[in-house]
């Protein structure tokens, strides 16, 4: 298979939003992804071909980046690891900084047309942010080990770009939240605590927040356009306090009550070591690691530099925030557009057939109902890409194997967050 663009990370929320728009277009795309991820909703479509290896480790992407015209590609990098402990993790450095440099290396050596690299606004100071498109990236300069080990990976591929030439461009979108991450994603553990304990931080403090689907487009964006190799493109999304950002989860979910603070003695600095060490051996949920990102560094603001290049972002907080937590309770999107009778931009089950390549469901069948002859057995993934043209899977050698098989997934549990279609979207009103 011909392949132009390339996803790596393609089994996370943002790689699978950017191949769903790849494929909206007719293109073929190549997913990296790891042997342990569930890549079954790429199962059966020919234009997709799933890669097993992961970023950490440059041999396993060998066949990732073995293309027939590497210099007209287009590589989208999303894969990383997000955690706002302040403790060291050495799977975000590995995974943020060791497997973004081998990217920028791999695609230095087999001469791939264009990197576009999901960095992150936290990787620089909002203090000093330049006026031009070129950013200046230092981990002495930012808080928190993500956000230099963000700086790390962003200042090793400006390195590459100014001596090496490779052709990269960012997108540095500030906190993202949406649907389609897992259930330890940040901002869904905060989600999940809240809707659990009904406390908020004390500290008043305040993020922007950039819905997935945005970021997306905004790489495609950077993808399609000629822009200048190390260009850095911030997007700011909305900002809100945490109080706001609380009340936003309490109207998304009908909540009319007060909430509780959660105690300044149990969140300040100084009690620090002693309220872990108490969290700890109690087993308990420590609110200072579930409200990291509002306790520390509440007040960073970043202004947007993307206007004209990248599109502007279409899909508010409040829808954010709301597709978010169906996500995190498990809730499917289509059911509220089914029972509302409004017709849906881009429902789970559609975006799931998409990827797939067959008809879209209107609801997911039941358990029993699957089970019956009728029922036509899925494919089971081969272990390194789809062949177009094939039907129906190769009969198991033996019994064993037949009764092994997997069941094709029920659509209604796809991940793959609703995509608003721009024609569809509403004018903004004047302010």
């Amino acid at each position: 298979m011909s392949v132009k663009y390339l996803v790596s990370g393609g089994e996370g929320a943002l790689g699978k939003i950017i191949v769903s728009l790849l494929l909206e277009r007719g293109e073929k795309v190549r997913v990296l992804a790891s042997e342990l991820s569930d890549t079954s909703i790429y199962r059966g479509n020919p234009n997709i071909e799933v890669v097993y290896g992961i970023s950490t480790d440059k041999d396993s992407m060998k066949e990732f980046f073995d293309i027939e015209e590497p210099r007209s590609a287009i590589l989208f990098h999303t894969d990383e690891y997000i955690s706002l402990t302040d403790k060291t993790n050495l799977t975000m450095r590995r995974v943020n900084v060791i497997g973004a440099e081998n990217v920028a290396d791999m695609c230095l050596k087999r001469k791939i047309g264009k990197l576009v690299y999901l960095s992150s606004a936290y990787a620089i100071n909002p203090e000093s942010v330049p006026d031009g498109l070129k950013m200046n990236f230092n981990r002495n300069q930012v808080e928190g080990e993500y956000a230099k080990s963000k700086a790390d990976a962003a200042a090793y591929i400006m390195e590459r770009v100014t001596l090496n030439r490779l052709n990269a461009v960012m997108v540095l979108p500030t906190f993202i939240i949406g649907p389609g991450y897992s259930e330890d994603y940040e901002i869904n553990k905060i989600i999940t605590s809240y809707l659990k304990n009904g406390t908020l931080p004390p500290k008043e403090g305040g993020h922007a927040f950039v819905d997935v689907r945005d970021v997306a487009n905004a790489m495609i964006a950077l993808a399609d356009k000629s822009v200048e190799p190390g260009s850095g493109y911030i997007i700011s999304g909305e900002y809100k306090t945490s109080s706001e950002f609380f009340a936003d989860i309490n109207k998304a979910q009908g909540i009319d009550a007060p909430v509780k603070t959660a105690s300044k003695f149990v969140m300040s600095e100084s009690m620090k070591k002693f309220v872990d060490f108490y969290f700890r051996i109690a087993h308990k949920e420590n609110p200072r690691e579930v409200y990291t990102l509002f306790r520390d560094n509440p007040e960073k603001k970043f202004s947007a530099n993307s206007e004209g290049v990248i599109p502007e972002s279409t899909i508010d907080f409040k829808s954010s925030i709301s597709d978010t937590i169906k996500g995190v309770s498990g809730v499917s999107q289509v059911s509220k557009e089914v029972t509302s009778g409004a017709e849906p931009k881009m429902s789970a089950v559609a975006m799931s057939a998409k990827l797939k390549n067959e008809p879209a469901a209107p609801a997911a069948k039941p358990a029993a109902e699957a089970k019956t002859p009728a029922a036509k057995p899925q494919t089971p993934a081969p272990s390194k890409s789809i062949i177009p043209g094939k039907d129906a899977a190769p009969a198991p050698k033996t019994a064993e194997a037949k009764e092994a098989a997997p069941a094709a997934p029920a659509p209604s549990k796809s991940i793959i967050p609703d995509l608003p279609k721009k024609t569809e979207e509403q004018p903004k009103d004047p302010e």
